[in-house]
């Protein structure tokens, strides 16, 4: 009988059925033997005329030489197996191979040993793929884990730190040893705001999301972007985990400040700018016609215009100064509502009455019913003044121009559209409509605050305007203003 192929897999494994029919019993193997050794004593028998004693003697010398020729079958397949048991113990799983008359005695006994040595061969195998890929996974992690951009600690039900990573090391100026069972409100040290977004948090299980508080660390004092989940370790723990993310923004923070002061300064820059140009024109005329007053050469008519003149341009100079303080103030908001279709009548009867007669213009509208808005009425009211001049100043360029003026409700807004058959607005004028100073118009005829001064009266209130891009025979403005509620 062959030796079991350790290689094979398991469908080879041999069933007991089949272990008995291969591997007889004892006396059944020993029976053969037994049959000869009775033949021999009874050719000895006849050898010897019948000679009893002489065929006993044979009979039992040979029942005795297969006696000691089994045993040291026995015993030599019995040390092959105890060899291999050895070899196991010290890590080697191999098949045993017998020879002749030990694989007769004891082959049942070895073949079971190999099939069980291939069988945690193959366990042990499997153990050790397992362990490489928990091995792998934990290195993952672990490398994921360091590679956070911010400082992380999770902590478990009793507020202990099990886990950090470098940069909670870097961030606390503390070795890993030393923040490993603190308790998280040690290491925090954060003001009376932080300390109740903290206890909330872990009181309610509450997740907290980019939250940013005050850490004191060593003798300063950082800012700190928080992000804290909450986890259980099993479905029956009964207090839960939490991982806590902790990114230093302090110097983010103090970038972000001086930008803020940066564009703070460009904005100075812009509007000095823009005053200079706007005022340097109606001054220089004052001080032209004020030189020729001064001359007393000019006629008593002509002194009577120059006053006029200087009259009007200092009343621009007072006018430019108010839209600039009126573009420059910030309100505190009031819960202020008004009819923004009783504004839009009122407003269209003072227009069509001056700029649209001077102009010959035609204003007309299409609102019904109340739509009542958040916003003061003497706000909206330069808001809407304002656009429709631009409209009806627009529409005297063509041959038939008119303006109208329509509102619906929409959602939670009401809309307001102004429309005028004009030239339009050039693509690209449209991005910088609403900044101070910009104006497509002569320098005489706008200043280029109307539509900045509308812009940062809606916006206050929450609402927007826009010139609609999609719009073709002319512009459209629209302003959104909310509903009251």
């Amino acid at each position: 009988m062959g030796s079991i192929d350790f290689a094979a897999g398991p469908a080879a494994r041999p069933t007991r059925a089949q272990l008995s029919s291969q591997h007889p019993g004892t006396l059944a193997r020993a029976l053969p033997w037994l049959a000869v050794a009775a033949a021999i004593a009874a050719i000895a028998w006849v050898a010897t005329g019948g000679d009893a004693l002489v065929a006993a003697l044979a009979f039992a010398t040979l029942v005795a030489g297969l006696a000691l020729a089994g045993l040291y079958g026995y015993g030599r397949g019995m040390a092959a197996i105890h060899a291999a048991v050895r070899r196991a113990n010290d890590g080697a799983l191999e098949p045993v191979t017998l020879p002749g008359l030990s694989r007769a005695l004891v082959g049942p006994l070895a073949l079971e040993y190999n099939v069980l040595a291939r069988s945690l061969g193959s366990l042990f195998r499997d153990m050790e793929q397992a362990q490489l890929a928990i091995i792998a996974e934990r290195n993952r992690h672990e490398a994921i884990l360091q590679g956070l951009p911010g400082a992380l600690l999770v902590v478990d039900g009793d507020f202990r730190v099990t886990l950090s990573n470098r940069e909670a090391e870097a961030l606390f100026g503390l070795p890993s040893q030393e923040i490993a069972g603190a308790s998280v409100f040690d290491l925090l040290h954060s003001d009376e705001t932080g300390r109740e977004v903290l206890r909330e948090a872990f009181l309610y299980e509450q997740q907290v999301s980019n939250r940013v508080i005050a850490l004191a660390i060593g003798e300063s004092e950082r800012q700190v972007s928080v992000n804290l989940t909450f986890f259980r370790q099993s479905p029956e723990a009964s207090q839960a985990s939490a991982a806590i993310v902790l990114r230093d923004i302090t110097e983010w923070k103090r970038l972000e400040d001086m930008a803020r002061q940066a564009e703070k300064l460009v904005a100075m820059g812009q509007l000095a700018a823009g005053v200079a140009h706007e005022l340097n024109t109606p001054l220089g005329t004052i001080l032209g016609y004020a030189q020729l007053l001064n001359e007393g050469r000019a006629s008593e008519e002509k002194r009577a215009e120059y006053a006029r003149v200087i009259h009007g341009e200092t009343r621009r100079c007072a006018r430019i100064i108010d839209n600039l303080l009126a573009y420059a103030r910030r309100d505190a908001c009031h819960a202020e509502t008004c009819d923004i279709n009783g504004l839009i009548r009122e407003a269209v009867e003072a227009v069509a009455n001056c700029q649209g007669r001077r102009h010959c213009v035609a204003v007309e509208t299409d609102v019904q019913g109340e739509l009542v808005v958040r916003g003061g009425p003497g706000q909206l009211d330069i808001v809407l003044v304002n656009v429709m001049i631009n409209a009806v100043q627009a529409a005297a360029a063509v041959p038939e121009p008119r303006v109208q003026v329509s509102s619906r409700s929409e959602g939670g807004s009401a809309v307001v559209s102004i429309t005028d058959n004009g030239p339009g607005v050039p693509p690209h004028a449209r991005g910088k409509l609403f900044e101070p100073f910009f104006t497509t118009k002569s320098e005489s005829a706008g200043t280029g605050l109307g539509l900045a001064i509308s812009h940062s009266i809606v916006t206050r209130i929450g609402g927007g305007i826009h010139c609609d891009p999609a719009y073709e025979g002319g512009a459209r403005f629209v302003i959104t203003l909310p509903l009251a509620q």
